[in-house]
C-alpha cells in the first residue's frame, strides 16, 4: 500500500498575517469596487448615488476591522500587532476615503451621515481589537492555571 501523503497546509491562524497586507486587499478590493460604481453610472442604464462610494469605503472598513481583529489572534506580537492594526485602519480610512471623494464629489459632511459613521467604525474596531485581546489574555490565563489544558 503506498504511503499517504500528509497535507500540511497551515491554517490560517498559525499564519502572522500583517495588517499592512489585510491593508493592501482590503484597499484594492474597495477601489476596484469603487471603480466598477463609477464606470456603471457613467452610462445612461444604471444609476448609483453619489454616496454609494461611501458605503463600499465603510464596508471594506468593517471587512478590515472583522479580519485583524480575528487574526490578532495568532499574532506573536500583540503590541506590534495593535499599532499596525490601527496605522492600517488609519491608512485604509483615509486613502479610501479621498477615493471615496474623488470619485463621488462629495465630502463626508455632504454624503449625509457618513462623517458619524467613520467616527463610529473608528472606535468600533478598537473596541473590536481590545475584545479579542482580553480573550486571548483569558485563554492563556486559563491555560497556565490548569496545565491540563492543550497549549
Amino acid at each position: 500500500m503506498p504511503e499517504k501523503e500528509h497535507n500540511h497546509q497551515k491554517s490560517v491562524f498559525e499564519m502572522d498575517i500583517s495588517p499592512f497586507r489585510i491593508l493592501l486587499w482590503n484597499a484594492l478590493a474597495a477601489i476596484f469596487f469603487q471603480l466598477v460604481v463609477y464606470w456603471a453610472s457613467a452610462g445612461d442604464y444604471v444609476h448609483f448615488l453619489p454616496r454609494t462610494h461611501y458605503t463600499i469605503v465603510l464596508g471594506f472598513l468593517m471587512v478590515f476591522a472583522m479580519f485583524t481583529a480575528v487574526l490578532s489572534v495568532s499574532s506573536h506580537k500583540p503590541d506590534a500587532y495593535w499599532w499596525q492594526s490601527l496605522v492600517s485602519y488609519a491608512l485604509l480610512s483615509v486613502s479610501t476615503g479621498v477615493t471615496a471623494y474623488l470619485f463621488s464629489g462629495l465630502t463626508p459632511d455632504e454624503a449625509g451621515p457618513f462623517r458619524w459613521m467613520f467616527f463610529v467604525f473608528t472606535f468600533g474596531f478598537v473596541f473590536l481589537l481590545a475584545i479579542f485581546r482580553v480573550i486571548k489574555w483569558l485563554v492563556k490565563l486559563a491555560q497556565k492555571m490548569d496545565s491540563r489544558l492543550p497549549k
